[in-house]
């Protein structure tokens, strides 16, 4: 028997992501996104596209609900139906979609590192609609979702962008402009959430970081070498590696229309807590010393990144569409290989004096 099976990338397909103007941030009643794509999963419309070749996903995110596409390019026709699939839902199973909803909702809200770092973004942003995880929506009840707000959110429904790999696609619809709400301000301390029935404690620490419209790539950089790089990145390294108080130790950067932020995450044993609450802040301080070596890991790892995600339809489809969504340069990613040609260490050390407030939670028993 084989034990490993290489498949090569499959010319004929066709990929598409489709931004449309729901999220946390656009939505009437919070929550109704969730709802709605439980909504169209048991559309007929959908159910048509996907008994015809045609794989459709839904994700929600702060800014934006994601469509993604998969076909066959001799089915480019069936999208032209899209659009009507995404406007007629039968509302007889509200309440259906509703429970559901709530049912993803209460796990993710168990979840050590989701509770964590939804508590922690609730701290940092109080009061803004940037301030509330897409997966726990902390505070919100989804009952609250009427017929008439399904009906208003698809009579509104347009979309942000379209990108496609593989053809030029007719999805219907009309396009919407995009106003991404700013952040009027931040929070600063700490909050400790009691889960029931777990072992481990997750810490996640929140820092306030540049839009997509900022120094994004500096805090690409950044993000890389703190928490980004898996086993060879500092945190991990300081954590767990040197010291063996963590199960993971991690970082993410996500850069969004009105905000960013940098998300500091570690999973360990409730003795552990306070040692590598500290290590936490302090391996973040240390990032103001920054060698050649860690630039040309940074490099490489970054490199390495793009090659992989761009060789699947994919992967291309997604890096691709935050140009249009947020209206980048067209030659965005090409200037982020020139900025990793040119990195040096003072880009990545720079970022550090930017880092002073943050939010902390802990979630675990």
């Amino acid at each position: 028997m084989a034990k490993v099976m290489k498949l090569s990338h499959w010319s004929e397909s066709l990929v598409v992501d489709v931004k449309l103007n729901l999220g946390l941030v656009n939505e009437d009643v919070p929550g109704l996104s969730r709802v709605l794509v439980n909504l169209w999963k048991w559309s007929r419309g959908i159910m048509e596209l996907e008994k015809n070749g045609v794989t459709v996903s839904f994700s929600n995110s702060w800014d934006q609900l994601t469509v993604s596409i998969k076909t066959h390019k001799g089915n480019l026709s069936l999208l032209k139906g899209l659009w009507d699939a995404l406007t007629k839902v039968d509302l007889s199973l509200l309440d259906r979609a509703i429970s559901e909803a709530s049912t993803q909702v209460n796990v993710a809200r168990e979840d050590t590192a989701a509770r964590a770092m939804a508590e922690a973004l609730k701290g940092l942003i109080p009061g803004s609609p940037y301030g509330n995880h897409p997966e726990v929506l902390l505070g919100v009840d989804l009952s609250r979702v009427k017929p008439e707000d399904v009906r208003r959110a698809l009579d509104n429904l347009a979309y942000y962008s379209v990108t496609a790999i593989g053809g030029d696609v007719d999805i219907g619809g009309s396009p919407a402009n995009a106003k991404w709400p700013s952040v009027r301000r931040y929070g600063d301390g700490e909050a400790k959430v009691k889960l029931s029935g777990k072992v481990q404690n997750t810490i996640a620490v929140a820092y306030p970081a540049d839009s997509i419209y900022g120094r994004v790539f500096n805090y690409m950089a950044f993000n890389t070498l703190l928490g980004g790089m898996g086993l060879i990145s500092r945190l991990y390294v300081e954590i767990r590696v040197k010291r063996g108080l963590a199960y993971y130790a991690y970082s993410t950067y996500v850069p969004l229309g009105g905000v960013g932020f940098l998300i500091a995450l570690a999973g360990t044993r409730e003795k552990y807590v306070n040692e590598v609450k500290e290590l936490i802040l302090k391996t973040t301080e240390s990032m103001s010393v920054v060698n050649d070596n860690d630039v040309e890991m940074v490099k490489g790892n970054q490199r390495g990144r793009l090659t992989v995600r761009a060789e699947s339809p994919e992967g291309l489809t997604q890096m691709y569409s935050i140009i249009p969504l947020y209206g980048l340069p067209e030659d965005y990613y090409t200037r982020y290989v020139n900025f990793l040609s040119n990195l040096k260490s003072s880009d990545i050390a720079s970022i550090t004096g930017e880092l002073g407030r943050h939010y902390m939670a802990v979630a675990g028993p």
